[in-house]
């Protein structure tokens, strides 16, 4: 048996080659299905469970606040919204892209009743945070004992 030393691949000789494959497909048949479809860009989320509320977060960095749309149907969140792309680039070609561009949507059954009339959202540094306070009755209550 004869054992090679097994080194990396060089990044110098491999990538451009996809890199250019990649722009020759792309200018024949446009994007790459599974660069291009909504279904596959999702943003990440946390959801947070305190005391009287559940906080919902989403990174969405590069989305305009403004276009995004959250619909509340019983206990289903549903946030909608899309990401542009961007124009700085309109005199070069672009060499690569990773950054997802499109329409997304996230859909969320909740574990919990929450007042719906009570839902807020806020915009901070790329990050979308959703506060969905608990319906009384699933917050809970601590009893005093009385004592006689």
């Amino acid at each position: 048996m004869t054992l090679i030393k097994w080194q990396p691949r060089s990044d110098y000789f491999i990538d451009p080659f996809f890199d250019r494959l990649d722009r020759q497909v792309s200018e024949l048949f446009g994007e790459w299905p599974l660069e291009s479809t909504a279904q596959n860009w999702h943003p990440a989320m946390d959801l947070v469970e305190e005391k009287d509320r559940l906080v919902l977060r989403l990174e969405l960095p590069g989305v305009d606040p403004k276009a995004v749309e959250i619909n509340l149907q019983g206990n289903l969140l549903t946030v909608h919204g899309e990401r542009k792309e961007e124009s700085e680039h309109k005199d070069g070609t672009v060499l690569k892209r990773e950054r997802r561009i499109g329409s997304f949507q996230r859909t969320l059954q909740l574990p919990y009743s929450v007042q719906s009339d009570k839902v807020k959202a806020s915009y901070d540094k790329g990050v979308m945070t959703i506060s969905l306070p608990k319906v009384e009755a699933q917050v809970g209550r601590q009893i005093p004992v009385e004592v006689k």
